[in-house]
C-alpha cells in the first residue's frame, strides 16, 4: 500500500491517494482553510472521498488524521467538501424512494467506516416527501397573510430578466439566516454567485419566491422541479423545496408557512403531484414545517465528527 500526498497550501488542502499494485483504491481531500469554526477554532474536514473497500477507507482516514495533527487541527468532521456550501453528509437510511435532483451525498457504506475509525454522529438531516394536495391550509394562515401584508411585506416571484440581482437578494438572506446552523461558514458573494448562477437556467421563476419589505429582502423560498424524473418517468411530478429562509427578525411572523402555501397552490396548478422538503437539520423549524404539510421521512443523512 502506497500513499500519494499532494499538498496545496495556498488553498489549504491536501489530496491523498492510496495506490495498490499500481491501482488507485482510495482518495480523499483534507481541508483546513475556509472551513467551519467550532468554539472559535477552525476545524478540518474530509471530503471528495472514494474507496474500494473498508480496509483502505480506514487507512485513508488514519492518514487524514496525521495530516490534520501536523496542521494543528484538533477536530475533524466528515464527509464534507470544505464547508456546508459544498457537498457534505452521508446517506444513513432510505425508504427506497429514487434519488432526486441535487441529492449528492456520500454512500451508505461510509457510515460503518467512519464509526469504526472512531468518528461519532454529530449531525442528522432528513428529506421528507408527501402529496402537495395535503398542504397546510388552516384559516389562521389567512389572518397571518393579512398581517404580513399590513407589515408592508410583499411576496413576489423571481425575475429571470434580473436573475443575478434576485440571486444576490437570496444570498443576503442566506448568510444571515444560516448563521445559526451547525458548522456554518461565511461565503463571499462572489463565490456564492459562481456556485448558484448556473441554476438560473434550470429553475421555474414562478416557483422561487422572494419576500421584501420597503424594497429590502427579508426571506425567500427556493423550489426546483425534480428534473431527474424526466429521464426516468418521461414527466416531472415532484417539486423539491430546497431552501426556505427568513431573516431572524421576521421569523415569528409565519412568513415561511405563507410562502409554502403559495408554492403549494401554484404547484398544483402546474400539475405537480408530490413535493420533497430536502436536507433539513434535525429538529429545526423546517422539519416542523414539513410535518405540518403532511410529508413523511424518505431519507436520513449523517455527518460525523472526531476530536483528535
Amino acid at each position: 500500500m502506497e500513499f500519494k500526498v499532494e499538498k496545496d497550501n495556498e488553498n489549504g488542502r491536501v489530496r491523498i491517494k492510496i495506490i495498490e499494485d499500481f491501482i488507485e483504491t482510495a482518495t480523499a481531500t483534507c481541508f483546513f482553510k475556509n472551513t467551519p469554526k467550532v468554539e472559535g477554532k477552525p476545524i478540518g474536514t474530509i471530503g471528495e472521498m472514494k474507496m474500494d473497500n473498508k480496509e483502505v477507507g480506514l487507512e485513508l482516514l488514519k492518514k487524514c488524521e496525521e495530516i490534520f495533527k501536523e496542521e494543528g487541527i484538533s477536530k475533524v468532521v466528515a464527509p464534507m467538501n470544505g464547508n456546508t456550501w459544498k457537498q457534505y453528509r452521508t446517506l444513513k437510511n432510505s425508504s427506497g424512494e429514487p434519488n432526486f435532483l441535487m441529492e449528492n451525498v456520500s454512500p451508505k457504506e461510509f457510515n460503518e467506516i467512519f464509526e469504526e475509525a472512531g468518528f461519532s454522529e454529530t449531525g442528522t438531516y432528513t428529506s421528507t416527501k408527501g402529496e402537495i394536495s395535503k398542504y397546510y391550509n388552516d384559516e389562521v394562515l389567512d389572518e397571518i397573510e393579512q398581517m404580513i401584508e399590513k407589515e408592508g411585506i410583499i411576496i413576489r416571484h423571481l425575475n429571470k430578466e434580473k436573475g443575478v440581482e434576485d440571486l444576490r437578494e437570496i444570498y443576503n438572506v442566506s448568510i444571515q439566516s444560516f448563521v445559526r446552523n451547525p458548522f456554518y461558514t461565511p461565503i463571499s458573494e462572489k463565490d456564492y454567485m459562481e456556485q448558484y448562477t448556473n441554476y438560473l437556467d434550470k429553475v421555474d421563476e414562478e416557483l422561487i419566491l422572494i419576500a421584501e419589505k420597503d424594497g429590502k429582502e427579508v426571506g425567500f423560498l427556493f423550489a426546483i422541479p425534480n428534473l431527474i424524473e424526466m429521464q426516468t418517468k418521461g414527466k416531472i411530478n415532484t417539486l423539491i423545496l430546497k431552501t426556505i429562509a427568513v431573516l431572524p427578525e421576521y421569523e415569528d411572523l409565519g412568513l415561511g408557512n405563507v410562502m409554502t402555501r403559495k408554492i403549494a397552490k401554484l404547484a398544483i396548478d402546474k400539475g405537480y403531484k408530490d413535493w420533497i422538503f430536502a436536507f433539513m437539520y434535525k429538529d429545526n423549524t423546517s422539519q416542523k414545517l414539513a410535518q405540518r404539510n403532511g410529508t413523511s421521512i424518505i431519507r436520513e443523512y449523517a455527518l460525523y465528527g472526531k476530536d483528535l
